[in-house]
């Protein structure tokens, strides 16, 4: 063989180690890619039924004449919020008229308390809750409103 029959065989073996190189290396990174892809649908599908199953409780205050008050605790979540205790630590000068026990609230419902604020009534009041929903057997949380 000469050197002219050599060189195109030297130069085809290494265009063909070329391009199994760039395909392992190609095919390397497009199966990390596969991975990273599957874990975050797999997390922001987990995400999503953990949202299903979640209750999100939070008030709000509608002012009616002459100290009354309606403190509307709702559900924001998409789950029921079961056995909804509702507190109001050290709530001084304010008399809670209407306030219903433990009680289910159904996703995107309310329940009214009412209650009556006086003069001396301090300008914001805390709210306590406590609840169960499908995700999770003790939560709790927290929040403050103008009276």
């Amino acid at each position: 063989m000469t050197a002219f029959q050599i060189i195109p065989i030297i130069v085809s073996m290494l265009s063909l180690g070329l391009s199994l190189y760039t395909y392992c290396k190609h095919d390397a990174k497009i199966k990390k890619q596969n991975t990273l892809i599957n874990q975050f649908q797999l997390e922001k599908l987990r995400k999503e039924t953990d949202s299903e199953k979640k209750a999100i409780i939070e008030a709000n205050v509608v002012k009616r004449e002459k100290g009354k008050r309606i403190v509307k605790v709702y559900n924001k979540g998409k789950a029921i919020a079961k056995n909804v205790v509702v507190t109001f630590p050290g709530a001084p000068n304010v008399s809670i008229m209407d306030y219903p026990a433990s009680i289910d609230i159904r996703a995107q419902n309310s329940i009214d308390i009412q209650i009556n604020a006086s003069k001396i009534s301090p300008e914001t009041l805390k709210i306590n809750f406590e609840w169960e929903d499908d995700l999770s057997l003790n939560n709790k949380d927290s929040q403050i409103i103008q009276v």
